[in-house]
């Protein structure tokens, strides 16, 4: 399998001022491609730190990929270190400069004489057009042909110079793409899913990744052959079906899945919201066209708002506290009252870092859900921290209406999501 390296220049990502994305996402299109990723480093725009990475980066792959440091400031220091390794000199390209100058031009911008810094490139090499920005991309080969690119920073116009680079490979290299079969899983730890999967018998070529979440677990099952893959995506679905909601769509989320349900069943659902402070109700939102299903939502956080609001009972607050089972009951019945919906969900917890107590420790919390025939109530303790126990709660939340909307009967399902029914 041909191999590749990857290169992140630039000060601001080793200071932690912003995510290296760019590794992410350079890293899965070139698995994809059928590349196999074997080393990547970060340095800082420095030109004997440039030189050496890419040293490192030839030495051990046929390909080097490195992203940063094309801009017009002293400090962009890619192409000076690439030639100080390549001890070749930079060249001036006149058709960079001109695109350079329409750039600006198109745009009504006045363009500083520092941009044409960006016209020049080591000698030998071929520009890649940006068509997001100033910088162009570089392709350029070794003395001894390794192929090495050199893309800008922005992510927006790294991946636009990536469609040149994945031509050029795809031109040059005879690659084999991996089958690929992706499960998108909700309710069950990583932990268990693997110990499950561990159990099962695939061919060697079959390689299985996880990918957890505090919204779930997405599975990546890769091989070589089509057999394989059928072989290893049938064992995994035949013990993980009740907590697959996707398939090969990476991007769908289980709040997509839900409103498609809903709509084509002509059904509704309303929420009601302690801790979370809206969070769920933000989620099934986020989704255009949500309006069709979702009425509205109650953030209750007070208690004086569950009791005016959604017709919880004082006497209730007062005797058993506001994080428990009878308020979460009479939170998800009133606000699916309140909304007419023919679901309602409620959520009342001790989100944390303080509040807990022997009796109500952080991070229990209580999963209400009200339906045309039943209204059931599910406790959890979540672990983490007050973001971690706020973002497992919707998504248990959102995990309970899936099931009932795809299963029926919610309370004899096999949930592993460490809750249990009160």
């Amino acid at each position: 399998m041909h191999t590749a390296s990857i290169i992140s220049i630039g000060d601001e990502i080793l200071r932690g001022r912003i995510v290296d994305t760019n590794f992410a996402y350079l890293a899965k299109e070139l698995f994809l491609l059928g590349l196999n990723v074997i080393y990547h480093s970060t340095v800082p725009d420095k030109e004997e730190w440039v030189c050496a990475a890419f040293g490192d980066a030839v030495q051990r792959a046929e390909i080097a990929i490195s992203t940063g440091g094309l801009g017009p400031t002293p400090d962009d220091a890619t192409r000076k270190g690439l030639c100080r390794f390549l001890n070749r000199e930079m060249k001036f390209d006149a058709r960079i400069a001109q695109n350079i100058r329409k750039f600006f031009e198109h745009r009504g911008i006045e363009m500083s004489e520092n941009n044409l810094a960006q016209a020049y490139i080591p000698e030998g090499a071929v520009p890649m057009d940006n068509p997001e920005g100033t910088a162009p991309g570089i392709f350029l080969r070794t003395d001894d042909n390794k192929m090495i690119f050199l893309l800008p920073g922005p992510p927006r116009e790294m991946k636009a110079v990536f469609h040149s680079v994945r031509t050029i490979i795809e031109k040059e290299l005879q690659l084999v793409p991996p089958k690929i079969k992706i499960f998108r899983t909700i309710g069950v730890p990583e932990s268990l899913m693997e110990e499950w999967i561990s159990a099962l018998v695939f061919p060697d070529d079959v390689s299985i990744s996880y990918y957890p979440s505090l919204r779930g677990v997405d599975i990546f099952i890769s091989a070589k052959q089509d057999d394989s893959l059928n072989n290893a995506q049938s064992q995994i679905k035949n013990i993980l079906e009740k907590y697959i909601f996707a398939e090969d769509d990476e991007e769908l989320l289980l709040e997509q899945v839900i409103g498609k349900i809903l709509r084509e069943r002509n059904e509704t659902v309303s929420t009601a919201e302690s801790c979370t402070g809206g969070m769920l109700s933000s989620r099934i939102v986020d989704i255009p066209g949500s309006s069709d299903y979702f009425i509205g939502g109650v953030v209750s956080y007070a208690n004086e708002a569950k009791t005016k609001i959604l017709g919880v009972w004082d006497k209730d607050i007062e005797e058993f506290g506001a994080v428990s089972q009878k308020v979460a009951r009479q939170m998800a019945v009133g606000v699916c009252e309140k909304f007419g919906a023919t679901y309602g969900i409620s959520i009342t917890g001790i989100a944390g870092p303080t509040g807990g107590i022997p009796q109500k420790p952080v991070g229990l919390v209580y999963i209400g859900f009200a339906a045309p025939d039943e209204t059931l109530i599910r406790r959890y303790t979540f672990t983490g921290g007050r973001e971690a126990v706020r973002t497992r709660s919707a998504t248990a939340a959102l995990n309970i209406l899936w099931v009932h909307l795809k299963y029926g009967d919610v309370k004899n399902y096999s949930f592993q999501d460490g809750g249990e029914w009160v």
